[in-house]
């Protein structure tokens, strides 16, 4: 009676844990339509490594945190290639010379910034174009991308005379 029960509580187990749910959603994808809402920012993050060229070698001269909070910004992206985004935000900002102590400084920053924007589904890429220096500029890699988020990444390269600054950027858009 044992070993019938057994064999009874094990086909039963077996039974529930095999089963799985085939309602899987297909993928969000990618395209001006899916991408157009109005956004809050969550997070933003930068990092920049600065390094001077010395006798032929890159030679790090300083590390840049920045890190963004107390966001008052309204990010709008429509399903026409525009886009807007306004309002202010906090940024902490540590920077780190090589062989001296960190210098932290607190900055809000005000802006108002619009232009077009173009999608790239197959590179999970968008494509910023602003005039000016703003937040939202130039091509930024997807790396999460659902009903609710967007979260991109940024790495950029600047050089002036001898000196290269590679900037990392990260930031959240919450659907609002």
């Amino acid at each position: 009676m044992k070993t019938l029960k057994f064999i009874l509580f094990t086909l039963i187990a077996t039974t529930i844990l095999s089963c799985s749910d085939n309602s899987t959603e297909p993928a969000f994808i990618l395209s001006n339509e899916s991408l157009a809402g109005d956004y809050d920012i969550a997070v933003l993050n930068i990092d920049i490594e600065t390094t001077a060229e010395v006798a032929g070698v890159a030679v790090t001269i300083s590390n840049t945190a920045i890190v963004g909070d107390t966001f008052q910004v309204d990010v709008i992206i429509n399903a026409n290639g525009t886009y807007s985004a306004s309002g202010q935000y906090r940024v902490v900002s540590t920077v780190t010379p090589v062989g001296t102590a960190p210098i932290t400084d607190t900055e809000i920053i005000v802006f108002s910034d619009s232009g077009s924007y173009s999608v790239n589904a197959v590179d999970d890429t968008i494509t910023f174009m602003a005039l000016g220096d703003t937040l939202l500029a130039g091509t930024f890699n997807v790396t999460v991308f659902n009903e609710t988020s967007v979260t991109l990444s940024q790495q950029v390269e600047e050089t002036i005379g001898d000196i290269t600054s590679s900037i990392n950027m990260n930031l959240s858009l919450e659907r609002k």
